[in-house]
């Protein structure tokens, strides 16, 4: 078969994670992981094609896709999406408050776009990273936000995107 969007190198990573795991089913998430970062975000032509190339159900893969809110990417027309996480662990960690100074310095409210059109952020349900509550991502790269103490802490990291 022809592949538009595995290329050849995305399907030799993919290869890597097919060998590296037991059950083939263990190398859909990292191989998501690179699909995401070779295209930006997860194209449906995409998972139908890594469905194949692992011969596994396309419901598996949407399934997925749907559940972690890390392998979205609306079309919100910023420059840096910020994601924070506000699940139990998260909730628990005070997510609010690291989502009210992360609203303050970049003058974005959860679900918009911040008038620069600098950052969007966005309250997801889990991204995967419940050890470092509350978790936040600023486009794929992860933050520890129980290492947030104050606003300085916070410009610091949001200074690396401008």
């Amino acid at each position: 078969m022809e592949y538009k969007y595995l290329t050849e190198k995305l399907r030799n990573k993919i290869d890597y994670y097919v060998n590296k795991y037991p059950v083939k089913e263990q190398a859909i998430i990292p191989s998501l992981h690179e699909i995401l970062y070779e295209y930006r975000d997860i194209p449906h032509e995409a998972m139908e094609e890594l469905s194949i190339y692992l011969k596994v159900p396309l419901n598996d893969i949407e399934g997925i896709v749907s559940f972690y809110d890390m392998f979205r990417h609306p079309k919100h027309g910023a420059k840096n999406h910020i994601r924070v996480c506000r699940n139990l662990p998260c909730h628990l960690g005070n997510y609010k408050n690291l989502l009210k100074m992360l609203e303050k310095l970049t003058g974005a409210k959860a679900g918009e776009t911040s008038i620069d059109k600098n950052w969007y952020i966005e309250l997801v349900e889990c991204i995967g990273s419940c050890a470092i509550a509350p978790a936040f991502l600023i486009n794929d790269d992860l933050y520890d936000g129980s290492k947030i103490k104050s606003e300085e802490d916070l410009k610091d990291i949001l200074s690396k995107y401008v």
